[in-house]
């Protein structure tokens, strides 16, 4: 992004001193070259500064992702966190503890684990012959739309 804006800058100013450069400059006309000069950059500035930075926002997938309620891999992501690594027994009491549901067999949970693990969601690890998971702390970052943006495309959108 900078690197975009550092470019269009030296190219600019490279166009600007061929431009200087271009006619044989005497000293009454020299005042004029300088103002002229200064003009130009006044003005390619001032076209900068309403072109304006985009600017990103760092979101949480976490935040955007739902699961059906009620479900195994609803109950799994509410009772895993980002940086504590959870064995199945920590699950399960978490699970009776915070929905007060008691599961029968674990088993019936590996299978919501590995596809939430596939997935990338989550991480898994083997620690003394015993499987632990935890969530991957997902971040993204979006593109802010720059607020004339915003306000031409509620123009467009909404004529009323």
């Amino acid at each position: 992004m900078l690197k975009a804006i550092f470019r269009s800058v030296f190219k600019s100013l490279s166009k600007l001193q061929q431009w200087a450069e271009d006619g044989p400059v005497s000293e009454s006309n020299k005042y004029t070259t300088t103002t002229q000069i200064s003009h130009k950059l006044t003005e390619m500035s001032e076209g900068l500064k309403t072109q304006g930075t985009p600017r990103f926002q760092i979101v949480n997938v976490w935040d955007h992702l739902t699961f059906k309620e009620g479900s195994q891999a609803h109950h799994i992501t509410k009772v895993l966190d980002y940086e504590e690594w959870v064995s199945m027994e920590e699950i399960l009491r978490r699970v009776n503890e915070l929905f007060g549901i008691l599961y029968q067999n674990e088993r019936s949970l590996y299978p919501y684990l590995k596809t939430l693990v596939d997935s990338g969601l989550l991480e898994a690890s083997m620690n003394g012959g015993k499987m632990k998971w935890r969530k991957k702390n997902l971040m993204i970052t979006v593109r802010e739309m720059i607020e004339s943006e915003e306000v031409e495309t509620r123009s467009v959108s909404n004529p009323f």
